[in-house]
């Protein structure tokens, strides 16, 4: 139970912040603040990163 709770919530915050991280990034970036904006690309880089990890994690396990 306590697993699928955390990977749950873990997976949510992990595409929230791959949203937060696009969405951030493009707006700054427009408005001329790279150095801002590259912050938030790499964020929502890893929030991709992570979803992407969970994924692959989650078929590796229901593969066993």
């Amino acid at each position: 139970v306590w697993a699928s709770l955390v990977a749950g919530v873990g997976v949510t915050a992990a595409f929230g912040f791959a949203i937060l991280g696009g969405v951030r990034a493009h707006e700054l970036g427009r408005d001329g603040r790279v150095g801002e904006a590259a912050f938030f690309g790499v964020v929502g880089v890893l929030g991709v990163a992570a979803v992407i990890a969970a994924i692959v994690f989650g078929i590796v396990v229901l593969s066993e």
